[in-house]
């Protein structure tokens, strides 16, 4: 476990690495189970007045939060209830009759359930839990929580009130999200916080204020026992007698105004605010800053075991605490990587190192090899499916596509030695106008007579003055030479603007 460094996995695998007790504050904004699909659109800019079209518009899956039962599930089960030891069994148990087996939700709350019981296990027993979560599961989860870490210790149930626009017809608007606040046991930190508003003694003592100061010259005179109570302990603190220019209450401090409750009013990201980064989850900065300041310390370590654009380390690194960030999504690492913390130095863990470390990963983690294999040009995001993908694992849109195609580029990846039926029908999806152009990824460059045939066949991309090929070989060995991919320029994935980077990713 190493503070300041995101991790490339599965939580539940990178955990399992590290020791007992090893981390102060856990906040996680898992899949909330809610059977949708989080887009990132590929759009170019029209000419009129920027408005994008549909039909120039390719969305592609970010990640996909539906759950489906299958039989590594039920193993799961059958394999908890005879685990009598297992922290949630219990929960787990009453879900399984509740659910009545079989069904996408059970199969949510017993990943959930894993990954929970693993969290409870690293996380200090002076620390805290916060679980973000909606009204589809948050009930369900509350009961998983109560298993692992012991009803007694849980804290609160936070609102956060996050009004937008829009009306809903048949129902009341939905317009909060739910914080479920845990302690590991009762000897936690907790550091109360305040609102921007001076508490209830400020409109109480209005008239006697001078500069939204209360001096003792007036405090004196005032005979509720707040006031006298304010007296007696400025004057423990100074350690004398006050004189009149002595200030008693000072409304602008912090603990002299409202003490925050479990209700957050704190305004959503809207898509042209400063701090949007596009994520189709973005948490507000806000939000997490308020968790951060009330559960840790500086020094403390905090981790975001879904940590999607890296909101939580973001707010972790400038309270002055080390972050660790978790994610399954090579393309939430590259925003955080590329956008959030491009002038941080840090680092990613889980990701090849040299050819032979990718090698590696590609005999021990297949589906993860691709996305990372297709992340390192920037400007594509790996196809979320693992399997009936059509060949295509990840997509990219051109800058300047011509005028009468949509300018998608796909990219496949071969982690062995492919045969040519699997490039020629790759170039096929480009010969038939599926997409503009396309990268084939293999580890070892790929060179023969009939791989140069397919290329020529897939025939020119003009692009102002230059010319490049359809069709694009391209190998992990070159990555690790640095060797570009001869593409066409690339647009930004979420804002469909010119990237700004260099086409290699930081292996730093």
């Amino acid at each position: 476990m190493k503070p300041n460094t995101l991790y490339y996995g599965d939580c539940l695998e990178v955990m399992r690495e590290w020791p007992d007790a090893c981390v102060d504050l856990i906040y996680l904004d898992p899949p909330f189970n809610s059977n949708a699909d989080y887009n990132i659109i590929y759009g170019r800019e029209k000419m009129n007045g920027g408005a994008v079209k549909r039909k120039d518009l390719a969305q592609i899956t970010a990640f996909t939060d539906t759950w489906e039962w299958d039989e590594k599930t039920a193993e799961r089960i059958r394999a908890i209830k005879r685990s009598v030891g297992y922290p949630a069994r219990d929960a787990v148990l009453a879900l399984d009759l509740h659910c009545k087996g079989g069904s996408g939700l059970l199969a949510y709350l017993v990943y959930m359930a894993d990954r929970i019981s693993a969290m409870s296990r690293v996380l200090k027993d002076t620390g805290s839990f916060y679980i973000h979560c909606d009204p589809t599961a948050s009930h369900y989860l509350k009961m998983i929580c109560d298993c692992i870490f012991g009803a007694p210790n849980f804290r609160n149930e936070i609102i956060w009130h996050h009004p937008k626009i829009g009306v809903a017809k048949h129902k009341f608007t939905s317009n909060t999200d739910t914080l479920l606040f845990y302690s590991k046991t009762g000897d936690y930190r907790f550091a109360p916080q305040h609102g921007d508003e001076p508490n209830e003694l400020h409109a109480r003592w209005e008239k006697k204020l001078r500069g939204n100061k209360l001096y003792y010259a007036q405090a004196k005179r005032i005979k509720d026992s707040p006031a006298q109570s304010k007296i007696r302990v400025t004057e423990k603190i100074l350690g004398r007698k006050l004189q009149d220019a002595d200030v008693v209450v000072d409304f602008s401090r912090p603990e002299n105004r409202k003490a925050v409750d479990n209700v957050w009013k704190i305004p959503f990201i809207k898509g042209n605010a400063k701090e949007s980064l596009g994520y189709p989850t973005q948490k507000p900065l806000a939000l997490l800053k308020r968790v951060v300041l009330a559960s840790s310390r500086e020094g403390d370590v905090v981790l975001d075991p879904f940590c999607g654009c890296g909101t939580t380390v973001e707010a972790a690194m400038n309270l002055k605490r080390d972050f660790i960030g978790i994610d399954i999504s090579m393309y939430a690492l590259d925003v955080i990587q590329k956008e959030r913390l491009n002038n941080v130095k840090f680092v990613i863990e889980g990701i090849p190192r040299d050819f032979r470390g990718a090698q590696e990963m590609l005999r021990a983690r297949p589906f993860a090899f691709e996305k990372w294999a297709v992340h390192l040009i920037p400007g594509f995001i790996s196809n979320n499916k693992q399997t009936g993908d059509g060949g295509v694992d990840g997509w990219a849109g051109l800058l300047n596509p011509p005028p009468d195609e949509d300018g998608i580029c796909i990219a496949q990846v071969k982690g062995g030695k492919p045969n040519v039926d699997a490039i020629r029908a790759f170039a096929g999806k480009i010969n038939s106008g599926e997409a503009s152009a396309g990268v084939f990824i293999t580890m070892q460059p790929w060179d023969t007579p009939t791989v140069r045939q397919c290329v020529a066949e897939a025939g020119k991309l003009q692009q102002g003055a230059s010319e490049y090929n359809r069709l694009v070989m391209w190998s992990i060995a070159e990555y690790f030479a640095a060797v570009k991919p001869d593409l066409p320029p690339l647009a930004h994935p979420r804002t469909g603007r010119p990237l700004q980077e260099d086409l290699m990713v930081s292996r730093s």
